[in-house]
């Protein structure tokens, strides 16, 4: 089964983002900043906020963070810096 992760990185004056896909929960996406701490915004925040429960606001950031798709990749990203790398010339 497919998953991956691609992430640009910032450049001065534009967040960078974070694409992951994991069969079962979809595709996720956020912004990064500088640094790589996912940015949640504002709107994003007030919408979990608005009318739920302590553990409904818990998962609802849980999400925003993209918690599952971390915890499912996590064990994918064992290559370091300076690994080999394998390209994917033909898909098909």
């Amino acid at each position: 089964m497919l998953r991956f992760e691609v992430t640009e990185e910032p450049s001065p004056g534009v967040d960078g983002e974070r694409f992951c896909y994991v069969p079962g929960l979809g595709m996720w996406r956020g912004r990064t900043s500088a640094n790589g701490d996912i940015v949640i915004g504002e709107d994003q925040l007030r919408a979990v906020m608005a009318g739920a429960s302590a553990g409904k606001i818990h998962a609802g950031i849980d999400g925003l963070l993209g918690s599952a798709w971390d915890d499912a990749l996590e064990p994918f990203r064992l290559a370091g810096d300076g690994a080999p790398v394998t390209w994917l010339h033909q898909v098909g």
